[in-house]
C-alpha cells in the first residue's frame, strides 16, 4: 500500500511539473530579453519595473518548495511509523545503502551552479564567448549530474533495493526522481537559450533575463539537493 502511495505522490508531482513548465514556456522567457516589465506605482516613489517572467519564476519556486516540503514531511512520518518500536507495529523501514557516486553527483551540481553564476557575471563584461562558454559548462555539468543519478539508481537496484523492496527505497527513487525532473525542465530552457545565442542576430541583452532566471533556478535546485542529500545520508 505504501508503494502505491509513493507512486501516487510521484504522479501528482509529475503532472504539476509538466503543467508549470508549459506555463513558463508560454511566458516566453527568452523571447523578449529584459525589455518586458510590469510597472507598479508606489505613491511618490515612482515606477518599479519588475519583469513578469521573474515573478513567474518566484511563484514557480514557491510551488516547488511546497511540493518538496510535502515529500520531506511524508518521508519523516513514514520513517517514524516504519520503525514501529513505540507502537507495537512491525518495523518495515530499512535504510538503503547510499551509492558512493552520489558524492560525485553532488560535486557536478555544485560546479553546474558555479558555472551558471559565472555566466551571469560575465554578462556585465558583454563578452559573448565567455558567457557562452560558462553557459555550456553549466549545462554539461547538469547533464553529468542526471547521468550520475541514473547510475546511482542502477547501483541501488543491483544492491537489492528496488521500488518494491521497502518504503525507504521507494522514497529514495521518488525524491531523487522528482528532483531530476525539475532539473530536466531547467535544461529545456537552458537549451533554448544556448540555441538562441548561436544566432548572431541575437544580442546578449536579448538572453540576459533568461540566463539570470536559469541561474536562480540552478541555485535553488542545488539547495534542494543538498537538503535532500543530507536527509538521505543521516536518516
Amino acid at each position: 500500500m505504501n508503494i502505491w502511495v509513493a507512486f501516487g505522490v510521484l504522479s501528482v508531482g509529475i503532472i504539476i511539473w509538466i503543467l508549470l513548465i508549459r506555463k513558463l514556456n508560454t511566458r516566453t522567457w527568452e523571447r523578449h530579453g529584459s525589455s518586458v516589465h510590469v510597472r507598479h506605482t508606489r505613491g511618490d516613489l515612482g515606477e518599479v519595473h519588475v519583469p513578469p517572467h521573474r515573478i513567474a519564476l518566484w511563484v514557480f519556486l514557491a510551488v516547488i518548495t511546497s511540493l518538496f516540503g510535502l515529500f520531506f514531511s511524508a518521508y519523516f512520518i513514514r520513517m517514524g511509523h516504519g520503525h514501529g518500536s513505540d507502537h507495537g507495529m512491525i518495523s518495515d523501514w530499512h535504510s538503503v545503502s547510499k551509492p558512493p557516486i552520489l558524492w560525485f553527483n553532488s560535486a557536478m551540481l555544485v560546479l553546474s551552479s558555479v558555472a551558471m553564476q559565472l555566466a551571469r557575471g560575465a554578462l556585465k563584461s558583454n563578452k559573448r564567448a565567455r558567457v557562452s562558454g560558462y553557459l555550456w559548462a553549466g549545462g554539461a555539468f547538469a547533464i553529468l549530474f542526471i547521468a550520475g543519478q541514473l547510475v546511482a539508481w542502477r547501483q541501488l537496484y543491483d544492491s537489492g533495493y528496488g521500488l518494491t523492496s521497502g518504503p525507504a527505497g521507494a522514497f529514495f527513487y521518488v525524491l531523487t526522481g522528482v528532483h531530476g525532473l525539475h532539473l530536466l525542465g531547467g535544461l529545456i530552457v537552458w537549451l533554448k537559450t544556448v540555441a538562441r545565442m548561436r544566432t548572431r542576430a541575437v544580442e546578449l541583452i536579448d538572453v540576459r533575463l533568461s540566463i539570470e532566471l536559469c541561474t536562480v533556478y540552478w541555485h535553488y535546485l542545488l539547495l534542494v539537493w543538498l537538503v535532500m542529500f543530507a536527509l538521505l545520508l543521516f536518516t
